[in-house]
């Protein structure tokens, strides 16, 4: 029983992606195939789990060989909508992938509940924590994230040492922000969503800033008095500010910063 189970589980094509160009079938490549992979990231602000993103090429493979016509068109709108969204810059971004990732999350994007493992690994990647059903828009679990790692850059810059958040603490920190989401205006929720893409090129823009820049951005953010007491206190006092202004300032120092690489959508074997 348990022999026949574990194939019924393994019994999806198999799937071998080296390179772009390697031909999953004949007129598919991998490159054409990651796309949906990487549509899903784009929205998920994160990358898919290596075992989503295996299984996700499977899926892909699967459904072109019994649509390869409509599978090419669908891969195709994923690419030209993914290009046109990892082009938006800004709040104009974040606010466009926030409504995208409440429709997503509904099942009314590109990639909805009727593609089976592909919207499972969707909402895996998603893991959306809170969402408004009248401005449309939801965030991710990375977008609390990247929160919780600005709050901690600007805990350093003020000599607080690292933002430490247990486990315990983590709770708390996420429903801090998923309350500050519920009660801001839509330009709060906006800045809620707008942290978790961005994140990487917002760490690396910072290590690459002139000591001038850096103390530019110090000068204008809005942030509370130094705090070395605890990390959670200093993480609430952050959420419980002008979240909307800490975004516009990042963006006016650092800035600004795209929501993903259109280049990842620009591949020319597909």
């Amino acid at each position: 029983m348990i022999a026949a189970l574990l194939l019924l589980v393994g019994c999806g094509p198999s799937v071998n992606c080296p390179t772009a160009e390697t031909p999953l079938a004949e007129g598919l490549t991998c490159g054409a195939a990651h796309d949906a992979v990487d549509y899903v990231e784009l929205l998920a602000g994160r990358p898919v789990g290596p075992g989503d993103e295996s299984l996700a090429l499977s899926t892909v493979l699967g459904r072109y060989e019994s649509d390869p016509k409509g599978t090419l068109e669908w891969l195709e709108g994923l690419r030209t909508s993914g290009a046109e969204l990892a082009t938006k810059i800004g709040s104009a971004g974040a606010e466009a992938r926030a409504e995208r990732v409440w429709s997503a999350d509904r099942g009314e994007d590109l990639i909805g509940t009727g593609d089976g493992a592909l919207w499972n690994i969707q909402q895996r990647a998603l893991s959306v924590w809170a969402k408004d059903d009248q401005e449309k828009v939801a965030v991710t679990e990375s977008d609390l994230e990247g929160w919780i790692r600005y709050a901690s850059l600007c805990r350093e810059v003020q000599g607080g040492g690292v933002l430490r958040i247990s486990v315990a603490d983590r709770v708390t920190v996420y429903q801090s922000l998923i309350d500050r989401f519920k009660m801001g205006d839509r330009a709060a929720k906006i800045a809620i969503a707008s942290l978790g893409p961005v994140w990487g090129d917002v760490r690396d823009r910072w290590a690459a800033a002139s000591y001038d820049q850096q103390q530019a951005w110090i000068q204008a953010a809005p942030l509370p008095p130094p705090m070395t007491s605890t990390s959670l206190g200093y993480a609430e006092a952050i959420f419980g500010s002008d979240v909307a202004h800490h975004v516009d300032v990042l963006s006016q120092q650092l800035g600004p910063f795209s929501i993903g690489k259109k280049e990842r959508f620009d591949a020319e074997v597909h």
